[in-house]
């Protein structure tokens, strides 16, 4: 079965709470960004990594806002159900951004990366998406004739940020989002920059802590 949640923030304990006891062996659990558990290659992490990579399910994680992107890119860039993904352990992938991969026999589109709230866009602008990637993701998005199952993204389409968050700061992703809204048809998407849960729509869903399955 295919599961998503919010962020994780490099904290075990989530792995350890009753919410992800459903999860099986060969299960997949993607994150929506700040996976956070590749941050300082402390003894700690290297630690809690190490215990992730006993689960018998699968973690998928999209970039988010606060991700040491630099520490992610020395590991393996591997195939991975279809598309190319970063290897961190066994189990454990960091989803490229603007692939689209084939999970349980459906089409998954991850585009991860974000901005904290008041950080300035020049300083951070390795945490957004660049020109090469945004077009790679376009191509990519066109090339399954605009139709995926599920797209999992940190930020979220300006326009539902702003009808979450009348106060939300907007980014150049969050705008590119938008158009991805309105020119792509999809079953789900799910984006976790907001830390609520919040089911928008039918189809767009703020994921926090909850767990959501997809059938």
């Amino acid at each position: 079965m295919l599961y998503i949640t919010g962020d994780t923030h490099g904290d075990y304990d989530v792995f350890s709470e009753r919410r992800l006891d459903k999860l099986k062996k060969d299960d997949t659990l993607i994150i929506t960004g700040d996976f956070g558990f590749i941050w300082d290659n402390s003894k700690e992490e290297i630690k809690n990594l190490k215990k992730l990579a006993k689960k018998k399910f699968n973690i998928l994680f999209a970039e988010g806002a606060h991700e040491n992107l630099e520490l992610i890119k020395e590991h393996d860039e591997v195939e991975l159900y279809g598309a190319m993904a970063i290897q961190i352990e066994p189990n454990i992938y960091c989803l490229k951004r603007g692939e689209i991969y084939t999970i349980e026999d459906k089409t998954v589109f991850a585009l991860g990366g974000g901005m904290p709230p008041y950080a300035d866009e020049d300083d951070d602008s390795k945490a957004l998406p660049t020109d090469d990637e945004l077009e790679y993701a376009v191509n990519n998005i066109r090339n399954h004739h605009r139709r995926v199952d599920i797209i999992i993204t940190h930020e979220a389409p300006a326009s539902v940020k702003r009808l979450i968050d009348r106060n939300a700061t907007i980014n150049d992703l969050n705008i590119f989002l938008d158009t991805v809204l309105h020119n792509t048809r999809f079953g789900k998407w799910y984006f976790g920059s907001l830390h609520q849960d919040r089911v928008v729509n039918d189809k767009l869903i703020c994921v926090f802590e909850e767990v959501y399955r997809e059938l």
